[in-house]
């Protein structure tokens, strides 16, 4: 028995120092020489995610980096969208990289590097994004003011899915006034083609009380292209069609009356132009500028819009202070259900994960 129970120990001794070895065999070498031991976890957005046993998983600046090399499956993507499959070999020329392909090594210019990531992570190892509240009141209003926004993404070699959601609530306090809301939960499924082209489909959630919305439900489909992709920025435009249902609270034209629900369905076209800029250097900054443009096909001649422009400003590692202003535009608002334009001006406080 003990014979049995000494070669189980051995066994797994042996698979758990063999999982040790694996996870800890990519190596960084920096400008200045200095050389990190431990994991790559992920390259994007100019920030190289590395865990090493001593420090946890810290982030590394791109162009910090000389030398890269891995025994794990990888996969690397350029910034004109190529993306190649291997393990990394080492160079004797800094600042770039061999990728060890099926079909041969590939050399690749660490400036024209843009994403990374090992095939074997799952799950929540896969998941990344922030969450931010904030809280504003106006004394001589009496107005409350207060936000909350969860942005999830889960990227994986060949697909991106997105969960964004986004609320406002506006209370000024007085008893016979309920809170006004605008609330948006949106979720997209993107894969990721060749040639820096992307397809995918979207379910969205809308509700906005200034402008007389109790519910928008959309599903569409659509596609577009990332114009640009670098280290520092990117420009995807994109376009689709929308099947929609509207639900708006209309007054009666007699007070007597109950307020009447009025339910349409229409299709509808979209148009979207989003552009990221993003600087890692010390003080991280994130700017996301995103204009979407979506006229009504069934009923000619109506159409909304929405421009939006967020700033990220680290405060500390991981932590944020954030300002986002919004315009949005409904032509099927009439004056006595709402404004036609909304507009919102909101700063958070929040964290990446």
């Amino acid at each position: 028995m003990r014979v049995i129970t000494g070669m189980i120990t051995t066994v797994l001794f042996f698979f758990f120092a063999q999982a040790l070895a694996i996870e800890n065999t990519d190596v960084v070498t920096f400008d200045n020489g200095d050389r990190l031991t431990g994991e790559i976890k992920s390259l994007e957005r100019g920030r190289l995610r590395f865990k090493t046993d001593a420090t946890g998983i810290i982030s590394i600046e791109w162009d910090d980096v000389a030398f890269l090399k891995s025994d794990r499956n990888l996969q690397v993507e350029t910034a004109e969208g190529i993306r190649h499959l291997g393990h990394l070999s080492a160079t004797a020329v800094g600042k770039r990289i061999v990728v060890e392909t099926g079909s041969g090594p590939v050399d690749l210019d660490l400036d024209n590097v843009i994403l990374m990531a090992p095939i074997e992570e799952r799950g929540l190892d896969r998941i990344d994004g922030d969450i931010s509240a904030g809280l504003n009141f106006a004394k001589a209003e009496e107005v409350a003011y207060t936000n909350l926004s969860v942005e999830l993404n889960y990227r994986t070699e060949s697909r991106i899915m997105t969960l964004d959601y986004d609320s406002q609530v506006t209370d000024t306090g007085e008893d016979d006034v309920e809170p006004s809301q605008d609330l948006s939960l949106d979720l997209e499924y993107n894969r990721l083609l060749p040639n820096r082209w992307v397809a995918g489909g979207m379910v969205n959630f809308e509700r906005n009380d200034e402008q007389g919305l109790d519910l928008r439900s959309s599903v569409g489909v659509g596609g577009g292209r990332y114009l640009l992709q670098s280290n520092d920025a990117s420009v995807l435009l994109s376009g689709g069609l929308l099947l929609s249902r509207e639900e708006r609270t209309e007054e009666p034209l007699l007070p007597d009356l109950d307020d009447d629900t009025v339910v349409e369905d229409y299709v509808e076209a979209f148009v979207e132009l989003r552009w990221d800029w993003f600087r890692f250097d010390t003080p991280e900054l994130d700017l996301t500028t995103t204009l979407q443009v979506i006229p009504n096909i069934t009923e000619s001649g109506e159409y909304r819009s929405e421009l939006e422009v967020k700033l990220k400003w680290e405060i500390i590692e991981d932590f944020f202070w954030s300002l986002s202003l919004t315009e949005t535009y409904d032509s099927k608002v009439l004056e006595t259900e709402g404004e036609k334009n909304d507009y919102s001006i909101i700063t958070a406080i929040g964290y990446d994960f």
